[in-house]
């Protein structure tokens, strides 16, 4: 298939289910990225003693912040979750893989729960969308 029949291919927007699902395994690999990262700042702690638990648990804790806020601006605009479940975040013009930007400016607006009531409508957009002009669609 050449460029012009992918350009020419509908776009259908992922169903609820595989977006919560993808979120789902995000918010897991955020937890797993958390403790890890906790666990070697404990470890480094040791050698380090500058390394305090305050420390530690701030590293920890701004990784998984990071993965959360920036996973969309991953290749193809898939975070992990997303690829797993074969979903991306594309600009909604050009359709190209969410950048840095727009994946900060819709995850920021995730922590509020009125976000996701957005999803439930006609264009299955969250708020979050709206403002970085993106959409969810499956690969």
């Amino acid at each position: 298939m050449d460029a012009s029949n992918t350009a020419k291919r509908p776009t259908i927007l992922a169903s609820i289910g595989r977006r919560l699902a993808a979120r789902l395994i995000d918010c897991a690999l955020a937890v797993l990225i958390f403790f890890v990262v906790k666990f070697a700042a404990g470890a480094l702690s040791v050698y380090v003693p500058a390394v305090t638990p305050k420390a530690g648990f701030l590293c920890a804790f701004f990784a998984a912040f990071a993965y959360f806020l920036l996973a969309d601006a991953l290749p193809n605009g898939q975070s992990l979750g997303k690829r797993l479940l074969s979903i991306a975040t594309v600009d909604r013009k050009t359709r190209k893989g969410c950048n840095l930007s727009q994946s900060f400016t819709r995850n920021s607006g995730a922590l509020v729960v009125i976000d996701w009531v957005w999803i439930f409508m006609e264009s299955r957009t969250r708020l979050g969308d709206m403002f970085a002009k993106t959409i969810v669609i499956n690969t």
